[in-house]
């Protein structure tokens, strides 16, 4: 059986997942918790979490990998942070986001990841965040639904 661990050559450690699940993914570019050297965007933030309830959007991602909780990674369980974000303003699949406001708050720099989208984004470009917590209470957490600087690579 093959190791659950992968090493991708001079980026770092990664956990490999099942075929079915999340991809590999590189790992963040930033590497201070005020996201420095990228291009910064003011957003206003949200909360979802995995739920059956149509206006959360399900267990999965816009490409059917399953979402990543913030606080699963914070607890060392997923690879990265799933955010929502608007699927027409030229961010790909995968793209890394630093949250400089959340990191200040857990105290490190924190992987976010853009893997998914919803109607209610579309024609707000880089201004609107959705970011996936594990239960509805975590969703009214105030940071994430706060005024959130959005830095990109």
């Amino acid at each position: 059986m093959a190791s659950p661990i992968v090493e991708i050559a001079e980026i770092g450690w990664v956990i490999k997942d099942d075929v079915k699940t999340s991809a590999c993914k590189r790992a963040s570019p930033f590497h201070d918790q005020n996201c420095s050297g990228g291009h910064k965007y003011s957003a206003t933030g949200t909360g979802y979490y995995p739920s059956n309830d149509p206006i959360e959007g399900g267990f999965v991602d816009m490409r059917g990998h399953p979402l990543h909780t913030l606080q699963a990674y914070l607890a060392g369980h997923a690879p990265f942070v799933s955010v929502a974000m608007d699927n027409h303003a030229g961010i790909a699949y995968g793209s890394h986001v630093c949250i400089p406001e959340m990191n200040h708050k857990y105290n490190r720099v924190i992987d976010f990841q853009v893997v998914d989208t919803g109607s209610a984004f579309t024609g707000k470009g880089h201004s609107r965040i959705d970011i996936c917590v594990a239960t509805r209470s975590d969703s009214y957490d105030n940071t994430i639904n706060g005024h959130l600087t959005l830095v990109f690579q």
